[in-house]
This record gives C-alpha cells, structure tokens and sequence, in this order.
C-alpha cells in the first residue's frame, strides 16, 4: 500500500522574517545617514555660491555708482551744502534731503550695526557745469536768469547753490533754446512740462517755489532726468537702497548681506595722495574736497545655518572668528556679525574694494 505524504509548506518561518527586517532597517539606517551627509554637504556648497554671489552683485553694484560719484557736482566751493526738495508724484509732498558730497558714510550706531552710505552724481548726458546766475530771484519762484541755459532739457533735475546758503532742487520746465527769448532763462514752474517724450507733471516744483530768495551770485547745476542720489544700507540682512531723487525707497538689492563698513581716504596735507583713513564727515566744503577715495567692505552670509556642532547645548561652530578684510597698505577691518545670536551657525564671505573718487580729484576748482 502506498502513503502519500502531505505537500511541504513552501515560505519563511517566523525568525527569518524577523531577522530580514532588523537586516533592512540596518541598511535603511545607513542609507539615511548617508543621504543626510550629502545633504549636508550640499546644502553647505549651496548657501557658500549664494553668500558669494550675493556679496559679489552687491559690492559690484556700489563700486558702479562709487565710479561716477560726484560727477556735475564736483564744484569744491558748494561740497557740504545742505540740500532740500520736495517731491509732489505720490499726491502727498516728499521731502528730499541729502548732502552735496560725492559720498557721504552714515557710521553705524555700534560695531554691530551696518553703515550706510550715500552717493551723489549727475544723470546728464552733457558736459555738466555750473550755470552763473546774471539776476538776483525776486522770490523762491522766480525763474533763473542765467549766462547760457544750454544743455538744459525740460524734465531735468536742477540743483541751485550759493556760498553761504542751503541748496535746493527744482524741476526745469522748458528747453532753453538759442534765438528764443528764454534761451536764458531756466523756469521751474508748477504744473506740467512738455518734452519730446510728452507731458509730465512738474513733481518737484512746489507751489511757491522753495529755498532761499538766491542771489546773483548763485549757480545751477544740471542733474539730468535721472540723477543719482542713492542711499545703501543693510535691512533684515538684505542689501537695501534708497533713490531719493526718484522715491524708490527700500528697494532690495542682494539677498544675505548682514554687515557693511566705509571709510573716507582724505588727503589731508594737498599733496594728492590719500593720507588718512576714517568715517568722520567734513564738516567744510574743503574738508570734502579732500575726500579723495572711499574703502567698503561687505559681508554676506549662507542662506541656512548648519545643524549644531554640539547637540548637547545646540552651539554651533561653523564659525567661530568674525570675518576680516585687509586693505592694500595692510591695515585690517574687522566686520563683527555677532548682531544675530546664531551667527556662528552661518559661513561668510567677505568683499571690498577701495574706489578713487575720481570725479574729485578732477574737480574743476
């Protein structure tokens, strides 16, 4: 007789399943860690090309603006004065202020507090020089009586200086032109003005005119449609910049840039060679004219922290010493960046340039 034995159950037992599962959660484990590593790594290499880049834009955007500083306002007799507009786009008058400097440095209220710096340059496409007055104002709306108005177009800027007294912008609303019989005469009246692009609104001409009643003696300088009077500065780690003739205010510039620091390079002795180093104002028109060059350092930061060094205390060593710049004579700039409590979870990069201000040391007078 012939036995026929069941069929053997085919699979894994209990403890193979078990012992296959702890061997996948090893490798899972490992596969894990190996990704977070990378991860790191890559996240590391990517916050240090945006720290990077962001410096490398910001920095390059200052030094364009540093190159032309002072350009149609160079006139050392007028450097310092104290400049007032007013700015009616936006329905509710502006005040525009600033100092008539190629470059004026705002220092931070404390080591950990960024600079500003402002800068200050004619946006016309002509030859700009001082325009003489021939005729005292018989008010601030008067128009001016000058030598010549050539170069003057309607829409542009006007800047009006006198020794011994503050400056004023105004808008110009004609084009003097040879043959008429305004062809002397720059007028800032309110309203509108007509150029060959249209009809704008005279923004800048209160009514009443605004300053001083200026004397014969005064001049116009021409700034063109769209001068440069630009205020940098650093706001919740961002690169910011105020045009103050134009009223784009707050504008971002670059992304993670937590520190900024200028210094005036001064020829102090008239030998053409700069001989000091500091951040303190003039408070002359020779004292600017003397301000021959400008020293900025900036710092950007990673876009993220890296995880802390020490989980125990959750402290942080990425960095751990402020970032320096040294400067051609080899003197060092310390940029502290312990404003923010974490600042040692973030990796920097410092950049700086010394730009001549050339526009000064070809300054007409």
């Amino acid at each position: 007789m012939k036995t026929t034995l069941p069929p053997r159950q085919q699979g894994f037992s209990l403890v193979e399943v078990l012992v296959s599962t702890v061997v996948a959660l090893f490798a899972t484990l490992v596969i894990v860690q190996t990704f977070a590593v990378a991860e790191g790594y890559r996240r590391t290499g990517t916050s240090g090309g945006d720290a990077a880049f962001s410096g490398a834009l910001g920095a390059y955007l200052m030094e364009r603006d540093l190159g032309i500083a002072g350009y149609g306002v160079n006139t050392a007799a007028y450097l310092g004065c104290a400049t007032s507009g007013s700015d009616s786009i936006a329905g509710t008058a502006r005040a525009i202020n600033f100092t008539l400097a190629p470059v004026q440095i705002t220092p931070g209220a404390a080591i950990t507090n960024p600079d500003s710096i402002t800068v200050v340059a004619s946006g016309t496409d002509m030859m700009p020089g001082p325009i003489n007055f021939t005729t005292a104002l018989a008010s601030p709306a008067s128009d001016y009586t000058v030598t010549s108005g050539y170069g003057v177009q309607a829409g542009d800027v006007v800047l009006v200086a006198q020794p011994g007294q503050n400056c004023t912008i105004v808008q110009a609303t004609n084009t003097p032109a040879a043959g008429t019989a305004t062809q002397n005469t720059i007028q800032h009246a309110t309203g509108t003005y007509t150029s060959a692009l249209g009809t704008f609104p005279a923004r800048y001409n209160p009514g009443g005119g605004i300053g001083p009643t200026y004397g014969a003696n005064a001049v116009a300088m021409d700034m063109g449609a769209t001068p440069v009077v630009s205020t940098y500065y650093v706001q919740n780690n961002t690169l910011m910049v105020d045009q103050l003739i134009s009223g784009q205010l707050q504008q971002p510039v670059a992304a993670n840039v937590v520190q900024m620091k200028a210094l005036y390079g001064k020829d102090t002795n008239n030998d053409g060679i700069v001989d000091t180093w500091d951040n303190v104002a003039p408070t002359t028109a020779a004292g600017w004219a003397a301000v021959l060059a400008v020293r900025l350092a900036v710092v950007a930061r990673s876009a993220n922290p890296e995880k802390p060094s020490n989980p125990l205390n959750n402290t942080c060593s990425t960095t751990t010493v402020a970032p320096s710049v040294t400067w051609d004579d080899g003197s060092t700039t310390t940029l502290d960046v312990s404003a923010s409590a974490d600042w040692m979870c973030y990796r920097y990069k410092a950049f700086h340039f010394t730009a001549g201000l050339r526009n000064l040391i070809w300054t007409p007078s």
